[in-house]
């Protein structure tokens, strides 16, 4: 009963901190330009179907969270990992959208926020409990993986490495197209 309850508490939280973070990013958007730094026509803050991306993805992020804070037997070695990688999409996801919408590693951010995790953590989720504890160690690897993938994306991102882009969303086009996963 604790744990459940300990679990709902945990999924409250992770929600409200969603909330925070969405409607940081959404003042950011709506924060008037300086004169100096025009904003040029057509920018995903100006565009409402990237807002309405953003605000989809972040709302299946949350869910993605809140499923793996509610799902009986999880322990904190399998929910660590994954709130890990969320937590690094919800703050990289938002600045690809932000400075770099068209760029083929925004595309592939997305596609791991909104496709490939929730793919993955659900099919470890849907296993029984037996199975979970058989096939753990090698969930927790592949999130470590797509933690370090997000993460070189996210430097990528903050050094502005233009030439990177491609290859990083390359490569990771060609590993979730395969289904490495």
């Amino acid at each position: 009963m604790g744990t459940v309850i300990g679990s709902f508490i945990g999924g409250l939280l992770a929600i409200g901190a969603a909330i925070l973070i969405y409607k940081k990013i959404m003042s950011q958007d709506t924060a008037e330009p300086s004169s100096a730094e025009p904003v040029p026509a057509g920018t995903p803050s100006e565009a409402p179907d990237a807002e309405s991306e953003l605000e989809k993805l972040i709302s299946s992020l949350v869910k993605l969270n809140i499923k793996i804070r509610t799902t009986h037997g999880l322990s904190l070695e399998i929910i660590q990992p994954v709130e890990q990688v969320i937590d690094l999409l919800k703050d990289t996801v938002p600045q690809m959208m932000d400075r770099h919408p068209s760029e083929s590693l925004t595309y592939e951010l997305k596609r791991i926020s909104g496709e490939h995790l929730p793919q993955i953590v659900k099919e470890f989720i849907d296993l029984s409990e037996k199975s979970r504890e058989r096939h753990r160690a090698a969930f927790v690897e592949s999130l470590g993986d797509i933690r370090n993938q997000i993460q070189r994306a996210k430097e990528i991102v903050e050094h502005n490495e233009v030439a990177e882009f491609k290859v990083m969303a390359s490569f990771l086009k060609t590993k979730y197209s395969s289904g490495e996963i």
